[in-house]
């Protein structure tokens, strides 16, 4: 089998507890040969750990740029339109950790470049990639008439979660590099959701497409759509302004076959551990799938099916989500495979506008840009996005 030479653009948390680790783990499928982050010391000292020759830059559009790198691995944290676009015009693959995009237009425009340009456009949406997961959705279809469908997750504070760590930090990041990076981001919300206050602005791009993306992965790859919101309401009851004290939120709703759906985004600062469970509860039986730690290594989910008839506990695989996501985008590399990821992102997207629309709509503000009143209608099928009006 075939190498695949990548270049890393970002080499902080994610990169350092994942990607490195389970690359160098792959080392028979991938082949790092340049990387890239702000910070000069950083892309050095992770270079000097890999084997071989290492192009190393504080640019990512020299990664892009360089003839030897077949793909490209956007591991930075916000949205990574800008990048993937460039990436996908010099002609590289591109696996992409969410969000793709904060719009829905820029993630449409995304998928039909990787259509246009034949290249594999993958998502982290590692969740889905769990080897339990086909477990699940085969699941489902021994326990009757769903009744009730829930995702719940317990979140405490990022520190804590990074509490394992031994990372690699240093402090000769340029200011002026950061404040372009953050302006990017900022214009990318305002499309998104318009010129609501800062508050919103993080509530939409920290948490709900940072966080609760998951959620909408699941569901629609589990399910086969979306649920229309019925009702969105956060506590404290207006987004409290700060990244370490967001506020907690709920959504309910219904599948087209009216479903219904709970969803609880729990802001836990000082809860023990993080915890992930989604659950599917019917006239026969039960499903019951809980997620590890993103941050941990060597975990895996673990499905509980509960029939009397045929019981299954699956204790989960020898791979993690993550290692296995990465074998996926090597088999679409060396296959040409072509994921549908940017279109599921573009759902994603637009699902999350609507229940941001909904909790803003509640709290008495008003919202522009594509999530406003007058926006169109939300997709919330599994394949491409719908016409829009």
């Amino acid at each position: 089998m075939r190498h695949v030479s990548v270049g890393l653009v970002g080499l902080g948390t994610i990169a350092q507890t994942q990607h490195l680790p389970n690359l160098a783990l792959l080392s028979a499928l991938f082949r790092v040969v340049a990387v890239a982050d702000l910070s000069s010391k950083l892309t050095t000292a992770i270079a000097d750990g890999l084997r071989g020759p290492v192009f190393t830059s504080t640019d990512w559009r020299d990664v892009c740029a360089r003839p030897e790198v077949e793909a490209v691995l956007l591991l930075t944290p916000g949205a990574h339109q800008q990048m993937t676009e460039e990436a996908l015009g010099a002609g590289k693959h591109v696996f992409s950790e969410k969000p793709l995009s904060l719009t829905v237009a820029g993630a449409e425009h995304l998928a039909a470049l990787a259509d246009r340009t034949d290249r594999v456009l993958q998502v982290g949406y590692m969740k889905v990639h769990e080897e339990a997961f086909a477990g699940l959705v085969a699941g489902l279809e021994t326990i009757g008439e769903h009744r009730l469908i829930r995702h719940t997750v317990y979140h405490p504070s990022h520190r804590s979660q990074h509490a394992h760590g031994g990372l690699l930090r240093f402090d000769d990041v340029d200011p002026g590099a950061l404040e372009a990076d953050v302006a990017y981001q900022s214009g990318q919300v305002a499309q998104a959701i318009g010129d609501l206050p800062r508050r919103w602005d993080d509530l939409y791009r920290k948490f709900l497409v940072g966080s609760v993306i998951h959620t909408a992965s699941l569901l629609r790859a589990s399910m086969g759509e979306l649920p229309r919101i019925t009702h969105a309401e956060m506590w404290p009851p207006a987004p409290a302004g700060s990244a370490s004290q967001p506020s907690s939120l709920f959504f309910r709703g219904e599948l087209s076959n009216q479903t219904p759906v709970e969803v609880s985004w729990l802001w836990l600062p000082s809860f023990p551990a993080y915890r992930e469970t989604l659950e599917v509860h019917g006239t026969e039986g039960s499903a019951e799938m809980s997620f590890p730690q993103p941050y941990l290594r060597r975990r895996t989910a673990q499905l509980t099916i509960r029939h009397p008839k045929t019981p299954v506990r699956h204790l989960g695989g020898s791979e993690t989500a993550f290692v296995r996501e990465l074998r996926a985008f090597h088999a679409a590399v060396a296959t040409g495979q072509r994921p549908r990821d940017a279109h599921g992102s573009a759902i994603d997207l637009a699902w999350l506008q609507e229940a941001l629309a909904d909790l803003a709509g509640r709290a008495a503000g008003t919202i522009g840009g594509r999530a406003g009143p007058a926006g169109p209608a939300v997709p919330r099928g599994g394949g491409a996005v719908a016409p829009r009006r």
